[in-house]
This record gives C-alpha cells, structure tokens and sequence, in this order.
C-alpha cells in the first residue's frame, strides 16, 4: 500500500482550497463511499509506517531517493510528481523504516536554506563501515569516521548530498544504565582534562570509559529501536520531555543529564517509535529554535488526529494546519510545539492509489502547484513556536 502525507505548509491551500464546510473531503464522496464498503476496513497507522516518520525537506527529491536507495540500501516506495511535472514527494523504505522526501518550498526549506539542521537520522546497520563507505563513495560527506561510543555502538556521522545528517551505528555491546552513568563520566572527567592542558594530550589506545566492560550485543540492530531513529537537538530538553510525554503521549524511557543539567540525551517512545532528544550541548549542534526552523517534520500516526492536536495547541503549540481529510487518505493536522518541532498529525482513514492520488491532487489545486498556491498561513512550519504571532512594536 502506498500513500503520501506532504509538508503541511505547502499544502494547506492545495489540499482545502475552500473551507473544509464548503469542501466535501475524498471520503465522502459516493465513489469513495462505495470503493471504501468493498474493501477490508483500514487502519489508524497504514501498512509500511510506524508511529513517528521522518519527513525530509531536499531540494532534488529524485537525487535524494536515489542517493539513499544506492548509499542505504533503500527500497524506492513511490514518487508523486507535481502539476509542473517535477516530484514533489517520495518515500523510500530503508530497513524497516520509511523516509518520506519534500520539494523544499516557502513554507518548509532544506537544510542548505535553513542553515543547517536539528535533527541527526540515527540509522543501525549491520556493519556501519561498510555502509558508511557505500555512503560517503556514492557521494556523502564525512563528519566522523566510525569509532567505538560509551554508550555501546560503532558510530560515525556523515551529510548526504542534501545536507540532511545521518549517524550509522552498529551496535556492539550491551551496557546498563548504571554502566552508561559510569562510562560517562569517566568521559566527561577526560574531556575536562584534555580542555585544561597546554597541549592537546595524546591520545591512548583505549578511552578510560572502555575499563567499565559491557556484553556483547545480542543483535547489531537493536530490536527496541526501528532502522531509523529521529535524533533531535532541541533549546530545553526536559520541557520538549515533558511536552512530548504530557501532551503528545509519549512514554519516557530514560534521560542523560550532564553536571550542568543539561540533557546529553534522553528518549521517548511513542507506541513503538522512539524519539531521540538532547540540549544543545555542543556548537554543531543547534536547535530548531536557534537555526530558526527544522528542514525536518515528524510524522505522527495516532489514533484520533483531531485530539492529538486540540491537546498540542492547548498546551502551547501552534496550530499550521487545521484538521481535515486530505486527498492522501489521512485525517490530518499540523503543529509547531514549543520547541519549535513541526508535526504532522495524522489518523489514516482511506486506502488510496498513487493514480487516485494525482487525479485528487489536480482537482485540489486547479493544477497548480502547491507551493505556488496562496497560503494564508504560509511559512508557519519553518518559522518555529512564535509563527502567527503579532510583530513587536518597532521602537520609537
């Protein structure tokens, strides 16, 4: 089964053109109606996709797909062209996680139009240097070559040609918490030292961390996380914690913090997606509030859409999109959280063809392209939590 979900704020006109009391949605239709009375009935998450995607905005969307099928592995899923001819959307499976692919537009921008990025697509793989190498020959960009982590993988980070970063991570040992706590600060006690030096110390053999000894890893794909795992840098990790548990329902699963507070790393599980979060606690890592929007949405697959994002805008979030059925077969709304996040929310509802998708899409836009349509809410997903608001006074 394929199905598109696009970025919100490019498709808030194409999608409603009128006001949804004015629109009748794809699934009221009496075509719809009955093609829906034939079939088995669907689910709230469709076939393929967990609760939390990835949603990356590119400026190729045909490059990226075949850079992550070439360098990943990738299983090309679909391809949604516009009404200009060019694609506008793409997902590609990579493992067992699906990757969705935007045009970049006025409303969400890729990272080398952002700025960068907050986010880190921490991928396992069986032997991340062997893939780390398929990546960077078929055109990545080393950031680190791979290396033994404290925390219990083999990790290196790179940027794909479109500037979005990855980390791949096998990983090679089981450590517990009071373990991670321990090699951790042995960690931060050798950083502390080596700041404080004249000269740069040499480095041993063996990090002082490695003394506190692990298992071997049962499984160098760890069964608790998907291929693709979301790795946010975000302004205030333990309220984004406390948003994404209170408010979105996501379960913590543990947290990090450094002798200043800070959040190293925490996560939360949403229904068997989890989500990586941490403070911005180096210069290369920024968040969505400090770069001023993510080239990066989170997909979010629940039960009742509507719900969801009456509950987000309650507690402080910003509403980018109202909820309604879209021509790709979700109920769907959007949000900017507090931290400055955009999110899809979505229920699926209607299983509907790449065909039936185009031929919708046309009647939705008039043929015109959906970055081109007049938005009244336009840029809201890049522009962070303070979209919408009024302007400051300027000052006299």
């Amino acid at each position: 089964m394929k199905r598109v979900a696009t970025f919100a704020a490019a498709l808030l006109t194409a999608c409603s053109p009128k006001t949804q009391a004015d629109t009748a949605s794809p699934a009221d239709t009496p075509a719809a109606q009955t093609e829906q009375a034939e079939t088995e009935p669907v689910t709230a998450i469709p076939a393929d996709f967990g609760t939390l995607t990835p949603q990356v905005a590119v400026d190729d969307v045909g490059a990226a797909m075949e850079f992550y099928v070439k360098a990943f592995g990738g299983k090309e899923m679909m391809r949604l062209p516009g009404p200009d001819g060019g694609l506008m959307h793409g997902e590609v499976m990579v493992g067992n996680s699906m990757i969705m692919i935007d045009k970049t537009n006025e409303g969400v921008k890729s990272p080398p139009k952002v700025g960068g990025t907050n986010v880190t697509l921490y991928m396992f793989v069986a032997n991340a240097d062997e893939t780390f190498k398929a990546a960077i020959d078929a055109g990545g960009k080393e950031l680190m070559a791979p290396e033994d982590m404290f925390w219990g993988d083999r990790y290196g980070e790179l940027e794909d040609p479109s500037g979005h970063r990855w980390a791949i991570a096998t990983h090679i040992e089981e450590i517990s918490a009071e373990q991670m706590q321990q090699r951790s600060q042995l960690m931060m006690e050798e950083m502390a030292k080596a700041a404080k030096a004249k000269k740069p110390p040499k480095k041993p053999k063996e990090p002082a961390w490695k003394s506190v000894a692990g298992t071997p890893a049962k499984s160098p794909v760890p069964e608790e996380y998907g291929t693709i795992t979301m790795s946010l840098t975000v302004h205030d990790a333990a309220a984004a914690l406390d948003f994404y548990t209170k408010v979105l329902g996501g379960t913590e699963r543990m947290r990090m913090p450094m002798p200043d507070g800070k959040l190293m790393h925490a996560e939360v599980e949403f229904e068997g997606s989890v989500l990586m979060l941490s403070d911005e606690v180096s210069p290369d890592r920024k968040s969505a509030k400090t770069l001023g929007g993510s080239p990066v949405m989170i997909h979010h697959y629940t039960s009742d859409a509507q719900a969801a994002h009456d509950k987000a805008t309650g507690a402080g979030a910003h509403s980018i999109v109202a909820v309604q059925d879209m021509f790709w077969g979700d109920r769907y709304g959007a949000i900017v959280g507090p931290d400055g996040m955009a999110w899809g929310i979505a229920t699926h509802i209607e299983d509907v063809t790449e065909e039936q998708m185009v031929e919708r899409m046309k009647e939705a836009t008039g043929g015109a392209h959906p970055a081109d349509a007049a938005n009244p809410e336009g840029d809201a997903a890049a522009a962070g939590p303070d979209a919408g608001k009024p302007e400051p006074a300027a000052a006299q």
